[in-house]
C-alpha cells in the first residue's frame, strides 16, 4: 500500500480523522478514511481468586450504560502499562502491585489505528479515585461465575472487555 495524499478533516480530543488517497495492495487507486487513535489500555482488576471488579458507565456511542473493565486512552509518548496503572487509580481508586500483559489487538483495523493493550491487575491496594470531568462510574465487585454469566447472557457487550475477559478465562482454565 502506498499513500498518495492525506487530508486531515477532523482533530479531536482522542482521535484525528483523515481522508487518504492510496494505491492499494492490488495496485488500484482507492479513497480511504482513517481514524488515527493513540490506543487504549484496559485493565482487569482482580481482588482475589474468585472476585474481580467491573465498572458501569454511560457510553455515548451506545447511548447506554455498559458494564466493562476500566480503560483509558494512552497519552502521546506514554507506555501502555503506565496508562493502565494511571487509569486504574483514576477510575476505581486502586493501585496494583502486580501487572500481567494479557492481549493486544486492533479494535477496528479496517478504518482505525486504535490498538487495545489489555492487562491483569492483581495485589490491589485501595487509594482514591480521580475521575475525569466526563466520567460518572459505578464500581462493583463480581465473582468470576457472575461475570461469565454476564458474558453468556449478553450483559457485557463492550468489545475491549469481552476480548480481555474471554482471554483471561481461557488462560485460567
Amino acid at each position: 500500500m502506498k499513500l498518495l495524499n492525506r487530508k486531515q478533516i477532523y482533530k479531536g480530543y482522542c482521535f484525528d480523522l483523515f481522508e487518504d488517497q492510496v494505491v492499494w495492495v492490488n495496485g488500484k487507486q482507492l479513497d480511504r478514511v482513517l481514524i488515527q487513535h493513540p490506543g487504549i489500555s484496559v485493565m482487569l482488576p482482580i481482588l482475589d481468586s474468585d472476585r474481580l471488579m467491573l465498572v458501569n458507565q454511560y457510553r455515548y456511542g451506545a447511548q447506554a450504560n455498559l458494564w466493562e473493565i476500566p480503560a483509558g486512552t494512552i497519552n502521546v509518548g506514554e507506555d501502555p502499562l503506565h496508562c493502565a496503572q494511571r487509569e486504574l487509580e483514576e477510575e476505581i481508586g486502586y493501585k496494583a502491585r502486580k501487572w500481567k500483559p494479557m492481549v493486544a489487538c486492533y479494535s477496528s483495523p479496517h478504518y482505525s489505528s486504535e490498538m487495545i493493550h489489555a492487562f491483569v491487575a492483581e495485589d490491589l491496594v485501595k487509594t482514591e479515585d480521580d475521575l475525569d470531568d466526563d466520567e460518572v462510574i459505578e464500581v462493583r465487585v463480581f465473582t468470576r461465575d457472575e461475570v461469565q454469566e454476564m458474558i453468556r447472557s449478553g450483559q457485557i457487550v463492550d468489545a475491549k472487555s469481552l476480548v480481555t475477559l474471554l482471554s483471561y478465562f481461557s488462560n485460567i482454565g
